[in-house]
């Protein structure tokens, strides 16, 4: 063994009679160490002086951390606005802000014009239906006995038939308003006829835009009603930090409003589409509120945390147990104590996160309940001062140390662009309302899957309810001019021929329009089904389905319960994602060297550690005029295994030529002092040295070697910024 005092040791290293800035300066005597096994041995008065602390390795949940910024938003069917369905004037309030109300409680009534002509058309209607009702019952006995013709009869009903589908008709439409029928019946000093305007969800007033004898008009915004039960945390999350989250870390909220207070919940849904100008995308969480004081509202600011613990639980040590050189990380272990003096060894060992004041030990000879140095190791460490490069087998592991010999390879001519991921138009589209109306239901949820046809969401619309009311009444006006038809046939020795043919015309176009009238209401989004059920019933279907285009996942929606929407405005955003391109943004003056079936090497900042290889198979026919770029698409060779999301960044190589094979080293070999470039070379005892070298062609993967290293040399190709930092520390 061999053995040295402290004394000997001051001749070798300079430093080891010293302090370092901040600690204690080494005792001269008492200290005893065995270079070669890396065993220090203390006396009492050496441990003492340096005040060696101690404490034990610990099995622990190892915790990842990422921080990013937070709003709180209302879900979807949480937060409402109020509108009204027709125009006319405010004539009472019974809600002010502040005030809680419930899903279809009465927050104003108005008074409508449009009511007032319902009212009119349906006592109207009654007025002819008596009318006629009396000239039927006196027609009939003369057309029994004779004293008047059959076509006589056949008018007076029909006129009376056509009276009862306008009353039914109008009928109907007061149903579809929620319109009392007994008070279109009566008049407006007995019971004045109101429109009630009610609440779409249960919540809390906290905006009024209303006063009584205002006039407002359907598409007014009279009113905001939220639900505070539950909100959702909305997480914007870099791009180059996307591929560490996923649904289920927990998520510990701190906002802006309420400092000092933190709120955990977990990650329940990520987005699926990235934002081009800010470059994140979403993370989703929710959180319940509190019934009687709800903290957090709509709008507040805040910062996420996002945590995951490792599978299992890993040893640790305190952070400041862990020792280096530059490269080398280790611990220093208590092996004996006693009061006389205590030894410690030194154990190498690889090391892997840092949460909570701990660092994890991923591998090495520690063992659970080892003590080890915690205070005094950085004055004991300069004793291990070797002045070469070496690195021990479980300081590779940590830094993924990897060396291979330098050999000849094909450095390939590039061209290098930027671009983004893309979804080609067929499959990313929009839904939309085809008629102009109120959003009263949606059916889907953030990032859900959905078929092409499912219905996404419902728009109350009065032009819908029109159409429906047409259909109806030319439907009745059918069944009566059919029946009114087959009656003229019956009597044909009576009727002249011409009477029959107009009716006979008349039923026709009735039965064509019907047609027209059902394949609009088909292309609008109803079913065969609940057309029939309209002319059955004789009650409309309330709200027009937005259904989706293509089969796809939910990737938008901007948009809240109750707010007027124009038709053809996009609701929904719709991704089918199982054939994404990539889009690059080729330079005008390479355009002329990009060639479709060109192969090229693809790399996503969202994913770093993922390379993929595609195919150009499509070249853009301009260049853009402010961008100067001309646009080249490229497929994939193979889909990646990875989650990816439109407008994901992305940087790719083409290779435009192939020389001859020369000396070459990867990218990641090279280390950069200044203007001069580095190797590090690994000699036959395993330490290394750093070397400088002249540099050639490069391309994305490796850099030609002109001087300084000749093939079969072993180099370190991974891990080289932790060498060159040992390096420094050596030097």
């Amino acid at each position: 063994m061999n053995r040295v005092r402290l004394s000997m040791l001051v001749w070798l290293v300079a430093t080891a009679a010293f302090g370092h800035e901040g600690h204690q300066p080494l005792p001269t005597r008492g200290v005893q160490l065995d270079l070669k096994s890396g065993k220090i041995s203390l006396s009492r008065s050496a441990r003492e002086l340096i005040d060696v602390r101690t404490a034990a390795a610990e099995r622990r949940e190892s915790i990842e951390r990422l921080r990013a910024y937070a709003t709180i938003v209302a879900p979807w069917t949480k937060y409402a606005v109020v509108t009204s369905r027709l125009p006319g004037r405010v004539v009472a309030l019974h809600v002010r802000p502040g005030d809680a109300v419930e899903a279809g409680q009465v927050l104003a009534e108005v008074d409508s014009l449009d009511l007032h002509t319902l009212r009119l058309d349906y006592q109207q209607a009654l007025n002819d239906i008596d009318l006629s009702e009396k000239i039927l019952a006196g027609v009939e006995p003369a057309a029994k006995a004779g004293s008047i013709s059959g076509q006589k009869l056949i008018e007076a009903q029909q006129a009376h038939r056509q009276n009862l589908n306008t009353l039914q008709v109008l009928q109907t439409k007061a149903a579809a308003l929620n319109v009392d029928e007994g008070t279109l019946a009566t008049d407006e000093e007995s019971r004045p006829l109101r429109l009630p305007i009610r609440s779409t969800v249960g919540g809390v007033v906290v905006h009024a835009d209303l006063a009584v004898g205002k006039f407002i008009e359907p598409t007014e915004h009279l009113m905001d009603i939220v639900d505070l039960s539950t909100v959702w945390v909305r997480i914007g999350v870099l791009e180059q930090d996307w591929h560490r989250v996923a649904a289920g870390q927990t998520v510990r909220l701190t906002v802006s409003g309420l400092p000092g207070r933190v709120f955990e919940t977990k990650v329940d849904k990520l987005g699926l589409m990235l934002d081009p100008q800010t470059h994140q995308s979403i993370a989703w969480a929710e959180l319940p509120n509190s019934d009687k004081s709800p903290a957090l509202r709509p709008g507040m600011n805040g910062q996420a945390e996002l945590s995951w613990k490792s599978p299992k639980p890993t040893l640790a040590v305190p952070s400041q147990a862990v020792l280096s050189d530059g490269a080398e990380r280790y611990v220093l272990v208590e092996e004996a104590a006693a009061k006389e003096g205590s030894e410690y060894q030194k154990v190498a060992v690889v090391v892997g996160r840092q949460s909570a004041g701990h660092t994890e030990i991923i591998a090495g000879k520690l063992l659970p309940d080892d003590r080890v140095v915690t205070r005094g190791g950085h004055e004991l460490s300069s004793l291990f001062f070797l002045g070469v490069l070496r690195i021990g087998a479980e300081t590779a592991r940590t830094i993924g140390l990897k060396v291979e010999p330098a050999t000849t390879r094909v450095v390939d001519r590039i061209l290098s662009f930027d671009g983004a991921l893309d979804v080609p138009p067929q499959q990313r589209t929009t839904a939309s309302s085809q008629l102009s109306g109120k959003l009263v239901n949606i059916r889907v949820d953030r990032g859900q899957s959905v078929k092409a046809g499912e219905v996404l969401a419902e728009i109350a619309s009065l032009e819908l309810q029109d159409i429906q009311l047409e259909l109806l009444r030319n439907h009745l006006d059918s069944e009566l001019w059919s029946g009114t038809l087959a009656r003229l046939r019956n009597v044909s020795d009576s009727v002249p021929r011409r009477q029959v043919l107009e009716t006979e015309g008349r039923v026709r176009t009735l039965e064509t329009k019907s047609a027209n009238l059902r394949q609009k209401l088909l292309t609008l989004g109803l079913t065969a089904r609940q057309i029939e059920g309209v002319l059955k019933t004789k009650r409309v279907v309330d709200a027009l389905p937005v259904r989706a285009p293509i089969a796809g996942a939910v990737v938008d929606f901007d948009r809240m319960l109750g707010q007027v929407v124009r038709a053809d405005e996009s609701l929904f955003e719709i991704h089918d994602m199982s054939q994404v391109r990539v889009q690059a943004f080729v330079g005008e003056r390479d355009s002329a060297r990009v060639q479709v079936g060109q192969t090229a090497r693809i790399r996503l900042v969202a994913h770093p550690d993922l390379e993929t290889d595609g195919i150009v198979t499509r070249i853009g026919p301009v260049v853009g005029a402010d961008s100067r770029t001309q646009a080249a698409w490229i497929e994939f060779k193979q889909p990646p295994s990875v989650s990816l999301q439109h407008n994901m960044a992305v940087r790719i190589t083409l290779t435009t030529d192939s020389p001859a094979s020369s000396l070459a080293v990867p990218l990641n070999a090279v280390v950069r002092d200044g203007l001069r470039s580095f190797v590090f070379v690994q000699k036959a005892d395993g330490t290394f040295d750093r070397r400088r070298i002249e540099l050639g062609r490069a391309d994305d993967r490796f850099v030609e070697i002109k001087i300084g290293l000749t093939a079969g040399e072993m180099i370190a190709t991974s891990g080289v910024p932790q060498i060159q930092t040992a390096y420094a520390a050596v030097r």
